[in-house]
């Protein structure tokens, strides 16, 4: 009977306020769907930086007048290193049929160069991304070596890139919850001024603090829990119509927006729990005020 009790009330409460209501729901909406924005763009990032950096390598490129002994002195040394796992020499000519394969559309970039204006270099493989500098360094200013390079820095430059914009949309998503919490906070108050001779009696009569707090309680999180679930079947709805049909019709994107079921739920979990959370906070800012034991 006391459940049914607090429901109706709820409900009550919901209905005299339910601009207010509506407003607390959309900015908790709003705020979470930022919020699993986060998520999403973490797990992008991670697949992508999966799937690079199995491909991150250490191309090492000679000098024109490198001599053939010094070439295979620097293979040599490379292949012993622990942190290789395959090193192959690609000539000058590879090199120059490499590159009319990358612009065999545009004829125009390769048909006026001579066949050996390509330098010849070593391809190194890495048994991990991590040791990208350290291989780098150890071959950078060895006899017939004109430039190192590796492709981790791109790498480098997408988690930086990341790592910013997770802090500025998690900075917006808090200032947002903050909101949200206000919102709420504010909608149960006018619930508690408009009933606040119906408080008044019910005190009278000996009904406790907490009985007249949970409705409120209740209102709070509900208004909260709504708002959890807009964003959650926002993001679900990301997932099926945008995020998988672009893995399917683009190839090299599949491994990207591949997010098994698992890390789709904690997703959703994270979203009901802040979401849960800021319900309570909010309707407990406003109860400590107005309803003090």
């Amino acid at each position: 009977m006391k459940i049914g009790y607090f429901l109706s009330e709820t409900i009550t409460n919901l209905k005299r306020n339910l601009l207010m209501t509506v407003a607390a729901i959309s900015t908790v909406a709003i705020s979470l769907l930022l919020l699993g924005g986060v998520q999403i763009l973490g797990m992008v990032v991670n697949n992508v930086t999966l799937s690079w950096e199995a491909k991150v390598e250490v191309s090492a490129y000679f000098r024109d007048d490198a001599q053939p002994n010094e070439i295979e002195n620097i293979t040599r040394d490379v292949q012993a290193m622990p942190e290789v796992e395959e090193v192959f020499f690609v000539s000058k000519e590879q090199a120059f049929e490499e590159y009319k394969k990358i612009y065999e559309d545009q004829p125009q970039f390769y048909e006026n160069l001579p066949e050996d204006s390509l330098p010849a270099s070593l391809r190194i493989k890495l048994t991990d991304a991590a040791y990208a500098d350290q291989v780098k360094g150890a071959i950078d200013g060895a006899p017939g070596v004109d430039d190192v390079r590796d492709g981790g820095l791109v790498l480098r430059r997408l988690l930086q890139v990341n790592s910013l914009l997770r802090t500025i949309t998690f900075a917006m998503s808090i200032i947002l919850l903050v909101a949200a919490a206000a919102l709420i906070a504010n909608t149960i108050r006018l619930a508690i001024y408009a009933r606040r001779d119906e408080i008044g009696i019910m005190k009278l009569v000996g009904a406790t603090n907490w009985f007249i707090r949970i409705p409120f309680l209740f209102e709070g999180v509900f208004a909260a829990f709504v708002g959890a679930i807009i964003a959650s079947l926002i993001v679900v709805g990301a997932q099926w119509a945008v995020f998988k049909n672009l893995g399917e019709q683009i190839t090299f994107l599949g491994p990207v927006f591949s997010f098994s079921t698992g890390e789709i739920a904690s997703v959703l979990g994270i979203l009901f729990a802040v979401g849960c959370g800021i319900g309570l906070i909010g309707s407990g800012l406003a109860l400590r005020r107005f309803l003090e034991a």
